[in-house]
Parts: C-alpha cells; structure tokens; sequence
C-alpha cells in the first residue's frame, strides 16, 4: 500500500481511537484500580498475620508476597489495556468493511486499482462479498484497467476467503493478501503505540 493510503489509514484510526475508545477506557481505569487496591489489602493483610514473627522473616515474606501482589496487578492491568486496543481495531476494521459495502466497493474499487498489476489476474472476494459486488463492477474495472495501459481481463474467482472486507489477489501461483484484516493488521504495527498514548497515561499496552 502506498505510504498516503497507510497515513491516511493512521489517522483515521487515531481519530476513531480518540472519539469511541472514552468507554472502554474508563471501564478498563476502574478495572485497573480494583486490582490495585485488592493488592494493597492483601499486601496489608499479609504483613498484620506475620507482625508476629521474627522481623527478618516477616520483612521478607512480606516482602515477597508483595511483589508477587504487585505483578499479578501489572499483569492483570496490561492485559486488559491489550483487551481494549483489541476493541478499538475491531471497530476501526468493522467500520472500514460498512463504509466499503455502503459506497458501493469503492475503498475495494481503489485497492483493486493499486494491486492489479498485468490485468489479467483472479480476485478472491468473501462469499458474502460476491453476492454484494454490483453486476457491472469487474466490468467497469478491467475499462479503467485498460485505460491505465493494462489487460483489463481480471475475473472473480470461484475460490472465496473468510477474512471479510477486501480481496486477495492471485496470478498463477502468485497471491497478494490485500484483506481488510490483513492491511488494518500492517496499519496497527505501526501505529499501536500511538493509539496507546492515547488511550493510556503511560502509552503502554502489552
């Protein structure tokens, strides 16, 4: 995908993150106190049954039992924070795969137009996506594929893929993966943490 559609994408999805992620944040923040206070309590409780005992060894069991409280809440906190940066890129891919069906295949339309190289390649489209192609879309592409210097002889294969929005697009022995899943898959490696700083005091997620 060309660098603009990969920053355009980025921005799309921080501003996604920024405007539906306020939810889910705050349930994840309550979250995170809960255990971090449940922490502290049996932190507490640990030190008051072992006041008792010889201070070096109370000291270190303490100590330990701390600790242990400690990660188990660190844990338990990125764990949920990844829960979240989950949601926000399913919505991100849900939304990308309605505005892609409500505008007629356009986003697909463009990404077809990136992708095609010869111009007598097969696409692989989902089942549900073969049914919602409009009956003139693989005519009109292989005209502008012409247009553009190339074959314009590109089919829809009898194969489907399960991965919803986009296409995967095969020459010979050949496969190019331009799914939706796929593509917000490469998108997230690169923009992650950015989603994290803002959603998340320290920026961190997993």
């Amino acid at each position: 995908m060309e660098q603009s559609k990969l920053e355009k994408l980025k921005n799309k999805l921080i501003a996604d993150a920024q405007a539906e992620a306020q939810r889910i944040i705050e349930e994840g923040k309550r979250e995170a106190e809960r255990i971090i206070e449940e922490a502290r309590n049996q932190a507490q409780r640990i030190q008051s049954e072992y006041r008792a005992k010889a201070k070096q060894e109370a000291s270190e069991h303490i100590r330990r039992q701390v600790s242990l409280r400690e990660l188990e809440a660190r844990k338990a906190i990125l764990a949920e924070k990844g829960k979240i940066i989950d949601e926000v890129f399913q919505k991100a891919l849900a939304e990308l795969r309605q505005r892609d069906l409500q505008s007629g295949f356009s986003i697909t339309w463009k990404l077809l137009l990136d992708a095609i190289e010869t111009g007598d390649e097969e696409i692989i489209f989902s089942t549900e996506d073969r049914k919602a192609l409009p009956q003139d879309f693989i005519e009109r592409l292989n005209r502008s594929l012409r247009d553009l210097g190339k074959r314009g002889e590109v089919r829809v294969s009898d194969t489907t893929h399960n991965h919803g929005g986009g296409f995967i697009l095969r020459r010979g022995r050949t496969e190019t993966n331009s799914t939706f899943e796929t593509l917000l898959a490469m998108v997230r490696d690169q923009v992650e943490s950015d989603v994290a700083g803002l959603l998340f005091e320290d920026g961190e997620v997993k």
